[in-house]
């Protein structure tokens, strides 16, 4: 193993979150030529300090409020993780059904997951649309403006036409969780998320790990509205949610 100081081995590991925002954590084993157990203890003092997040199977750069990924972005990270919630969301689904699917790429997964007979399936994202066609779904596609970085339809429009309109089961993506909100940066999408929870009977969020504990500028609903599909099921946080709201672990 390498003898490199800890003091250089921590400046090496916030080099690479600033260049490349997520690194696993045998990628920063190799790196920096150290054991596991070392780079964990080298993570948690970075994280203490406020200079990273920890997450599942590695660290990531801290986002600012109104930082967002586009869909290319995330379509690459934890994606056993986002398959294992979408699979999870799939069997809520039942013949018949009338479902909200927002925009995003871990309700992606699950539009590419849907089988169930005579599902009505309203979206709000064009890319989701097209897919539902072709599978022959009976689809209904939310107009307005388009939001680029998420391919959501955003806009007085897009409220309108959702707060028409009632579902069995809402799906929704979301960029972070706390003990007490949902958020995501743009307050227009804000306001679609909220008029879809309001407008469903059961409203489920799909987090992977990297949603949990994060923090976004507009605020959409308390989490007492919805329901959580994740597989971070640990953690005082986790622990504190489950007092308030359901979370279903996958």
């Amino acid at each position: 193993m390498s003898s490199i100081l800890k003091s250089e081995r921590k400046q090496l590991i916030l080099d690479e979150i600033k260049e490349k925002q997520f690194l696993q954590l045998e990628e920063m084993v190799r790196l920096l030529d150290s054991s596991e157990s070392t780079v964990r203890r080298d993570l948690d003092e970075l994280e203490l300090e406020g200079h990273l997040r920890r997450v599942h199977g590695g660290a990531e750069a801290l986002t600012k409020l109104q930082a967002e990924e586009s869909i290319q972005e995330k379509s690459i990270k934890n994606i056993q993780e986002k398959s294992e919630i979408a699979q999870k969301a799939l069997s809520l689904i039942e013949d018949g059904d009338v479902v909200f699917i927002d925009a995003g790429t871990t309700t992606a997964l699950l539009v590419d997951m849907l089988y169930q007979d005579n599902l009505t399936v309203v979206t709000d994202s064009i890319h989701h649309a097209t897919k539902l066609v072709d599978k022959q779904f009976k689809t209904i596609i939310i107009g307005g403006f388009v939001k680029q970085s998420t391919d959501a339809s955003i806009g007085r429009v897009a409220v309108e036409q959702i707060a028409q309109l009632n579902f069995d089961k809402a799906f929704i993506g979301m960029n972070g969780v706390d003990e007490h909100y949902l958020t995501t940066p743009d307050i227009e999408e804000a306001i679609i998320k909220k008029t879809i929870i309001e407008n469903a009977q059961k409203a489920y969020v799909l987090l992977d790990s990297s949603k949990i504990g994060q923090v976004s500028f507009a605020k959409v609903e308390r989490i007492e509205k919805v329901s959580l599909l994740t597989n971070h099921s640990d953690g005082a946080l986790v622990n504190r949610i489950k007092e308030k709201t359901e979370v279903i672990e996958v």
